[in-house]
């Protein structure tokens, strides 16, 4: 891996697990600024790769995959990474509406008809921030966000 990319994979020969592993390089501004949210997000990532692979794995009815260990995949995935994702998906729709960016180009983005992406951004522009685009812009309580852990945990 160089300094001009940030995504490698580690193959399985040279892997930690023997699987291969995934490393995300970020520069020492980009840690700086997600402080902790980092090691979260790549916890909760980790469950989404391992609730794909777990489905993957066998047939639905033969998987004996652990009760506590579906409600891990399904908690981080829906309750943890998803409002987060979109939380950033919403605060990066409205950055770019903010600096000229046009709604053609939301649409080749999003891989969306022109009209679909105007609704989107229209809609965004009409409602204050949710919590987790606030989060996505200002962090968490330990960035000073507005956002308490408490209020974070409970969506």
């Amino acid at each position: 891996m160089n300094a001009k990319d940030p995504i490698a994979f580690v193959p399985s020969k040279e892997s930690r697990l023997g699987g291969g592993d995934i490393v995300i390089s970020l520069t020492p501004e980009q840690s700086q600024k997600l402080g902790m949210d980092v090691g979260m997000l790549a916890d909760w990532f980790h469950s989404a790769l391992w609730a794909l692979a777990t489905l993957r794995s066998a047939d639905p009815a033969e998987q004996t995959v652990p009760a506590n260990s579906w409600h891990t995949m399904i908690n981080d995935v829906d309750h943890r990474l998803l409002p987060r994702l979109e939380g950033i998906r919403d605060a990066l729709i409205r950055a770019h509406a903010a600096n000229g960016g046009s709604v053609g180009d939301l649409a080749l983005a999003m891989d969306v008809a022109r009209s679909t992406a105007q609704y989107r951004r229209d809609v965004l522009r009409n409602s204050n921030p949710g919590l987790f685009e606030q989060w996505a812009v200002s962090g968490g309580p330990q960035r000073g966000g507005e956002a308490s852990q408490d209020d974070l945990d409970g969506q």
